[in-house]
């Protein structure tokens, strides 16, 4: 199974304003499976934006570089 990146509109508790933030990864045969499966896991909210590819973590600041494909 794939793991498919999300990514959530939400206000900024700091700012106040709308931000992008990441999401969960989620699992899907394709990319229409990965959006059911946000509906029907609570997780409507999300918006899949692609396929994940790879995950390295950078430790200079602790920070995890993402990269995908959509």
């Amino acid at each position: 199974m794939i793991l498919w990146l999300t990514e959530i509109i939400a206000i900024c508790p700091v700012t106040h304003k709308l931000k992008k933030w990441a999401g969960p990864k989620v699992p899907g045969i394709n990319q229409n499976d990965a959006e059911n499966f946000c509906q029907q896991n609570g997780l409507g909210y999300c918006k899949v934006i692609g396929k994940s590819i790879e995950s390295k973590k950078d430790n200079e600041n602790g920070y995890f570089k993402v990269q995908y494909e959509n």
